[in-house]
């Protein structure tokens, strides 16, 4: 199944040279879960702080149980700081 990885901010520099936009397609096998998803491109779970699927929020205990389906969008923020 293909679903469309975007990545923001610093996860950026985990997508491969020439991907516009911080996304890409990617193929998975069909059961896939949020983590094979990041693991496509070496992204380690625990920066993935804000996770999205469809616009939905997906909370993070529930990432290791998440099933993704084709067609969908996955959006994966790390921490973001400020002062």
């Amino acid at each position: 199944m293909k679903i469309r990885l975007k990545l923001f901010a610093t996860l950026q520099s985990y997508l491969p040279p020439g991907c516009s936009g911080g996304e890409t397609l990617i193929e998975l096998p069909e059961a896939a879960i949020i983590p094979d998803a990041l693991g496509v491109f070496g992204v380690p779970v625990n920066l993935a702080h804000i996770v999205f699927v469809n616009g939905r929020h997906v909370l993070r205990p529930n990432l290791p149980t998440h099933l993704l389906q084709e067609g969908d969008t996955l959006a994966v923020f790390p921490a973001i700081g400020g002062g």
